[in-house]
């Protein structure tokens, strides 16, 4: 009677190491071997001057063999855009890339086609656009209309580089170092032979510009956009485009100095590159700092922690932070001293919350409410001691 349960026990202590010899136990790691096939891939152009638009098309995946590990995904590395910041790493040993298809899609066996459309960087690029989720340029990485990478401004900072740029394609392991490249598409970019002819402007994009160039004033400018139908967001949008907010010299050269901690009598000392620190407050709960950040361009942060303001232990060692970027999970640089842990953060344009998460953080209030509490407690002893003196009297 007590087979059943000594079978089931041995099978619990087998299946991490099947995985461990079929997966991390690999010298290689040969996805042709494991049966996975690839889909047709075919690229258009293939030789291109900056500012031209390029499609990816991958069809025809086949179907995966039952017995894959649940975390492959089918991945595509565009060393193109490493120029302005590049992709955010997913796999593919810390590369720039990212997933075409999601281990959901792998493990659903399902591959719809995909449509990979973005325009090589260039001078002549269109100006990018405001819209309700953000800038919107032609350089935008967009899969089947969606857009994957936003790139703003920088789309029409530079010319793209003249070269080959290999395109790759192939299977790994989400959030791993296994990876195996199967196909190589080469992208030829070519000198840039014209020059795109100007045309005239839009009302907004003449405001915009003469603003801009301090041609009207900001009051001018916001009666120019109101009359064209703009509301008070919009025009705020349209202001943060051409770098007119009031903070917005910030972005341009690293700002400093210390902010305090919500709720608390402690300050933290930082440095930001490309954005604005708005606040810092401690979430008890999930025992983090939360960070709010207003960014328009990549950018940096670097923060000290005391240890008394949070910190990572697994009993008395030092554990490591867990860093979140608008909710994903990031990496980052540390260093450590006795009383506090500095850390260094780069995060993406766009970015508004960051979140550090340790095994400690002090309580919001905690400081002023022990205080308060003991005025509480001293004023009322004070005044029994009053009322019971005219008591008596």
């Amino acid at each position: 009677m007590y087979l059943k349960p000594l079978f089931g026990f041995l099978v619990l202590l087998l299946i991490p190491l099947s995985t461990s010899l079929d997966v991390y136990g690999q010298s290689e790691f040969d996805t042709t071997e494991m049966g996975l096939q690839m889909p047709s891939i075919t690229m258009n152009p293939t030789s291109a001057q900056p500012g031209t638009e390029v499609e990816i098309l991958v069809t025809a995946m086949p179907s995966i063999p039952d017995d894959i590990d649940p975390r492959m995904e089918f991945f595509i590395y565009m060393p193109f855009l490493e120029s302005i910041g590049g992709n955010v790493p997913h796999t593919c040993d810390g590369s720039s890339c990212f997933a075409l298809y999601s281990f959901d899609e792998v493990n659903a066996n399902k591959f719809p086609p995909k449509q990979i459309t973005f325009t090589l960087f260039s001078t002549t690029n269109p100006k990018p656009t405001v819209e309700a989720a953000g800038w919107v340029s032609v350089c935008d990485v967009k899969i089947n209309g969606i857009t994957k990478e936003r790139f703003g401004n920088v789309c029409i900072d530079q010319d793209q580089p003249i070269g080959d740029y290999e395109i790759k394609f192939g299977w790994g392991i989400q959030a791993s170092e296994l990876y195996d490249v199967r196909e190589v598409l080469t992208l030829t970019v070519t000198e840039k032979e014209f020059v795109e002819e100007e045309r005239e402007l839009d009302a907004d994009e003449l405001a915009m510009f003469q603003y801009e160039e301090g041609i009207i004033s900001e009051s001018e400018f916001e009666q120019k956009l109101t009359e064209l139908g703009y509301d008070e967001e919009e025009i705020r949008q349209a202001k943060a485009l051409i770098g007119k907010l009031e903070h917005q010299e910030g972005f341009k050269t690293p700002l400093k100095g210390p902010i305090p901690v919500q709720g608390t009598d402690y300050e933290l000392t930082y440095t930001i590159s490309g954005g604005v620190l708005k606040q810092v407050s401690p979430d008890q709960e999930a025992e983090s700092l939360i960070i709010s950040v207003d960014s328009i361009s990549n950018g940096t942060l670097f923060i000290q922690l005391p240890r008394e303001v949070i910190d990572a232990k697994f009993g008395e060692e030092d554990d490591d932070f867990f860093v979140l970027i608008d909710g994903l999970e990031t990496d980052f640089d540390e260093i450590k001293t006795a009383n506090d842990r500095t850390l260094t953060i780069s995060f993406p344009e766009g970015t508004e919350e960051i979140e550090i998460i340790g095994t400690f953080v002090i309580p919001e209030f905690g400081t002023i409410v022990l205080l308060i509490l003991v005025i509480s407690i001293v004023s009322v002893v004070a005044l029994s001691r009053t009322k019971f003196a005219l008591a008596k009297i």
